[in-house]
């Protein structure tokens, strides 16, 4: 399986006939890697219009379809194939990625976003994306052919997820400037109150995680990698901008990497769309 969200097909060469004296008879033509030539309509966008088939382009201002055609096609060739787009953030997530401290590459199961709510008003503060090793689908064939709704609402899907002895991360990447101590707060907040009664090895645990965060600022476009390694070992990796490249801290507390699943894929989750995303692509791979 090459990847777990499908990758939608890229142009890599494209051919513009357009005429501004009959625009009518506009159309682009997409040339597939391995595929015979298809005709792509072009969505509807401002002043012209899309028919399936046969595009008919309907715009005075030619030049204009043309470099929208363009750039789309750049963007394409550019292996969009590679991404997938978390679309209220607009942040595009690798499909397939190699993290710090993870024995193989890990697949893309869903995308979502975290809103903090000051007043009335929701903003934005991170975008997330959730990876796993594909070896984890195998044990959640007791969940085959059931809906989106169905996955969501059982929490032993998800406790099977964590419990699972293959690795999974959570990538967390910044749409805002934020405070390390003021993200770490809110993470704190979340993660306590789900840890009855602290060991010293939670308060450990807690404490080192708290030290990465502490004095560092994270600027917009800062990622932060929270990867579980087995259900008692996380490994926390920070960067200012791309994927980490090492690992700033090992959280070895089986109370602190589970509570924090939950914060996440709990019945009560900080990122509603996320766990909707990822329950989503479980209903279209479990089939």
């Amino acid at each position: 399986m090459d990847g777990i969200l499908a990758a939608v097909p890229s142009a890599v060469c494209v051919s513009l006939r357009i005429s501004c004296r009959n625009l009518d008879n506009a159309e682009s033509i997409y040339h597939f890697p391995g595929k015979s030539l298809n005709r792509v309509s072009v969505l509807q966008t401002g002043n012209y219009v899309s028919r399936k088939g046969n595009s008919l382009l309907k715009n005075r201002h030619c030049g204009e379809i043309s470099r929208v055609i363009v750039k789309s096609a750049a963007s394409s060739v550019g292996n969009a194939e590679d991404y997938a787009e978390e679309t209220a953030t607009s942040v595009k997530f690798k499909r397939s990625v190699t993290l710090p401290g993870c024995s193989s590459p890990l697949s893309l199961l869903g995308t979502g976003f975290r809103e903090k709510k000051f007043a009335i008003i929701g903003v934005k503060v991170y975008a997330a994306g959730y990876y796993v090793n594909e070896s984890i689908l195998s044990g959640l064939s007791a969940w085959k052919g059931r809906s989106a709704d169905e996955i969501q609402r059982d929490s032993s899907l998800f406790v099977s997820i964590f419990q699972a002895q293959a690795e999974k991360s959570l990538q967390i990447v910044l749409v805002r400037d934020v405070d390390g101590k003021t993200f770490w707060d809110a993470l704190d907040e979340a993660i306590s109150p789900r840890i009855k009664s602290p060991s010293s090895e939670d308060t450990t645990a807690l404490s080192t995680f708290r030290g990465i965060f502490q004095n560092r600022p994270l600027n917009k476009g800062s990622v932060i990698l929270l990867t579980w390694i087995n259900t008692s070992n996380m490994l926390v990796s920070v960067s200012s901008g791309g994927l980490p490249t090492n690992v700033d801290a090992t959280i070895e507390s089986g109370n602190v990497t589970s509570a924090l699943f939950d914060v996440f894929f709990g019945d009560s989750p900080v990122s509603p769309t996320l766990k909707s995303s990822v329950a989503n692509q479980l209903a279209m791979t479990l089939v």
